[in-house]
């Protein structure tokens, strides 16, 4: 007698092969510093997050070209400078070329864009919801910009796409820390809105394997190859570049 899978009048499920996403967060940027809402502003990597980038590139690339790590299949990134200067400390070693994706770009808050929370918040007061804590209202459109839910589809759908496109493959993605943290909450909870459990640092780096539902998470805001650098470091960098701002406005 032969042996015989039975379906019971289901259709078997595809084999799907698993996806390896590293995911890394762009460098530190001016808007960090001064702690502004740059969703979509094009802000620019400091000295000390191009520091963070070269570090981050050398200890990635490494793991891929020792074997470590699989073979890089695509290195997709978002358009917006921060990333771009980024993702050139892998593209280099790894001799890939950067994919841009305009839906990998971080939020946009519209009319916010370039203000600090509590300047956000005095001059749209309906504003103080969408940054409170205890409070997450999906609803919330930023005036000229994203509605918070459009945004978590936009992200929920451009990873999506990713993975269907690398079956097998190990993808980099280098963009920003709400869109990742995104992600991250949807493939390891199945709920958007708890991406405030995955706040990413600069440069960090985290890895996980997507398989259909399954999904292995592997690392998660892994910054051990910032270890040389140090908060001193950044403070001191963060003050020097403040007063060359002051300067170049006076």
């Amino acid at each position: 007698m032969h042996e015989t899978t039975r379906h019971y009048g289901r259709p078997p499920r595809p084999v799907i092969e698993p996806t390896l996403l590293t995911l890394v967060r762009h460098g530190q940027t001016t808007g960090n510093v001064r702690k502004l809402l740059s969703g979509v502003s094009d802000d620019p990597l400091t000295s000390f997050g191009r520091r963070q980038a070269a570090a981050m590139g050398e200890a990635l690339s490494a793991l891929i070209l020792d074997g470590t790590l699989p073979p890089v299949h695509a290195l997709y990134v978002s358009p917006l400078q921060r990333a771009r200067h980024t993702a050139e400390a892998l593209a280099r070693p790894l001799g890939l070329t950067p994919v841009l994706r305009d839906d990998l770009m971080e939020i946009n808050f519209g009319e916010m864009e370039g203000l600090t929370e509590a300047e956000a918040v005095e001059r749209f007061p309906d504003a103080r919801i969408a940054f409170a804590r205890d409070v997450f209202t999906m609803e919330y459109a930023f005036p000229g910009g994203e509605s918070r839910r459009g945004f978590h589809h936009r992200s929920k759908e451009v990873f999506a796409d990713i993975v269907a496109r690398h079956p097998g493959e190990h993808v980099i993605v280098v963009a920003h820390g709400g869109i990742l943290g995104i992600a991250l909450a949807h493939y390891m909870t199945g709920n958007t809105e708890r991406w405030r459990d995955y706040i990413l640092a600069n440069c960090s780096i985290s890895r996980l394997t997507v398989q259909g539902d399954d999904v292995t998470l592997h690392a998660v805001n892994d910054v051990s190859h910032l270890a040389e650098i140090t908060p001193e470091e950044a403070e001191a960098v963060a003050i020097i570049e403040e007063h060359e701002g002051e300067a170049a406005r006076d």
